[in-house]
């Protein structure tokens, strides 16, 4: 009786151990593929694979190219308080303003502008990426070449001379540029002295998930100061970014007062 016993003990025994090494294989391959996920997920969407390079973030938006406006579904009325007027006030006083759109992905500032009676100057844009590029020549087929050219080319090697525009404008992009500063030296070098710059700058738990990329505002500002600008001013912007204005060289007193009174949804200069 006593040796069945024992023996049920030991059967007993050896079961609840295979029982157990089931479980844990199972909780750390579930563990594995949720951190497996997890990561993908942050360098493919949250980041937009900025961490695996400039190729793979061009790739990236060449896959999502033909959706992309359908998925960030812009408003008339917000493009007109967001994008058309911070434009017409860093612009104002040019007569048929030159502005270069870096980054300009399906064409949203090149189409904004063109849609403002206000807007009487030539629009330039440019992207990386050819799939965007074209859905944005679809949306612009109604405007001549004599408002609007769209080309390919990176941030870091823009195709044009030194102080060729009246205006700089890269929206919701610098934080997936390889090397920030770089481009926004390119973007200052093509600038006409006294002219602006219109840049953003991701906030929020969303900015701080690009890690060693993410800037305080404070850093953001010495960063713009460091490439050549001026009189820079910070705003709140869209959801999870600010919208900087800064000047190369000297600014007039009008242009930096108009600025300073740029108001976007109730919030104003921070």
């Amino acid at each position: 009786m006593s040796n069945n016993c024992s023996n049920f003990r030991q059967r007993s025994t050896a079961g609840c151990k295979w029982l157990y090494n089931r479980l844990m294989t199972w909780l750390i391959i579930t563990l594995f593929t949720f951190l497996t996920a997890g990561l993908a997920y942050w360098l493919l969407v949250t980041t937009e694979g900025v961490f695996l390079g400039r190729r793979v973030v061009v790739w990236l938006y060449d896959l999502t190219a033909h959706r992309y406006d359908g998925v960030k579904e812009f408003s008339p009325e917000d493009e007109r308080i967001l994008v058309t007027n911070p434009v017409l006030v860093a612009v104002q006083g040019v007569d048929r303003p030159l502005v270069l759109d870096v980054a300009t992905g399906t064409g949203r500032v090149v189409y904004d502008l063109l849609q403002a009676e206000a807007f009487t100057g030539t629009v330039i844009g440019l992207d990386a990426s050819w799939p965007m590029l074209a859905v944005a020549k679809r949306k612009l087929q109604a405007y001549g070449q004599g408002q609007q050219t769209l080309l390919q080319g990176v941030a870091g090697r823009l195709p044009f001379g030194g102080d060729a525009f009246d205006l700089v404008t890269c929206l919701e992009a610098l934080e997936f540029f390889p090397r920030q500063e770089e481009a926004l030296r390119e973007m200052v070098r093509v600038l006409r002295p006294g002219s602006a710059l219109l840049v953003t700058r991701r906030t929020g738990h969303e900015g701080r998930f690009f890690l060693h990329r993410y800037r305080s505002e404070a850093q953001f500002v010495a960063l713009l100061g460091r490439v050549g600008l001026t009189n820079i001013r910070i705003f709140n912007w869209e959801v999870g970014y600010d919208l900087a204005i800064g000047w190369k060289g000297t600014a007039g007193a009008a242009a930096v007062d108009s600025a300073a009174g740029l108001v976007y949804n109730g919030q104003e200069e921070s």
